[in-house]
């Protein structure tokens, strides 16, 4: 269920930042195709807050193909600088066996199951990305027929290609591909559908410090 959680962060980073008004409440429906073809999970990611050098972000998964449904929202704070890439300030994980949302530490903050790091995509520059850039291509998803630019992206044996359009913002994203050796680096995400006026779960007022019981819903650390 962790595989999605820094490839939605980081394209949503990465896409038409200074073309955005990154609305609250705005986002984007994905689901996660597993290896065979069956749909595995949904995950939604929408807009939290908007100020001043902040934006939040937050996105909820939840798995399809289990008899219990394993949900989980996590919630992001990244800090926006002038002439800077955006960082990571706050983390904080919700699930319904948590009695409250607890704030990531510092070394859950940058952690994937999926193999690429964050810091691939979310601290380079657009120009830097362009070399990453296979062309324009029509992509048929759930959500329909779209023009999207096509991206690939490679780390050691993992092949992440991905296409982001205008058409879907905020996020921007409209497909991602991943291939590698590992099972963990195998599945597809689609759009969906986009969203507007969705009301964040997590409430960061009420959150407690990071516990071992919501440590069991993450990734580990490298």
């Amino acid at each position: 269920m962790n595989k999605s959680q820094a490839f939605f962060l980081i394209l949503f980073c990465f896409s038409s930042l200074a073309k955005n008004n990154f609305e609250v409440g705005s986002g984007s429906k994905y689901q996660m195709k597993v290896a065979g073809g069956a749909v595995g999970a949904q995950v939604s990611i929408y807009i939290t807050e908007n100020k001043f050098g902040t934006l939040g972000v937050e996105y909820y998964t939840t798995t399809l193909n289990s008899l219990m449904p394993v949900k989980m929202w996590q919630q992001f704070v990244l800090g926006m600088e002038p002439g800077s890439p955006m960082f990571i300030k706050e983390g904080y994980v919700k699930t319904p066996e948590l009695s409250a949302p607890e704030k990531l530490t510092s070394a859950y903050l940058n952690v994937n199951e999926g193999g690429v790091r964050v810091d691939d995509f979310l601290f380079s520059k657009p120009e830097e990305l362009e070399k990453f850039k296979k062309g324009q291509e029509m992509v048929e998803v759930p959500a329909g027929k779209v023009s999207a630019l096509h991206y690939q992206k490679k780390r050691g044996n993992q092949v992440i290609d991905f296409w982001i359009s205008d058409q879907a913002k905020p996020i921007s994203l409209i497909k991602l591909v991943s291939k590698g050796k590992k099972p963990s680096h195998n599945y597809v995400l689609e759009l969906l559908e986009l969203l507007k006026g969705v009301k964040p779960e997590i409430d960061k007022k009420k959150a407690v410090p990071l516990s071992k019981k919501g440590k069991s819903f993450l990734p580990k650390p490298l």
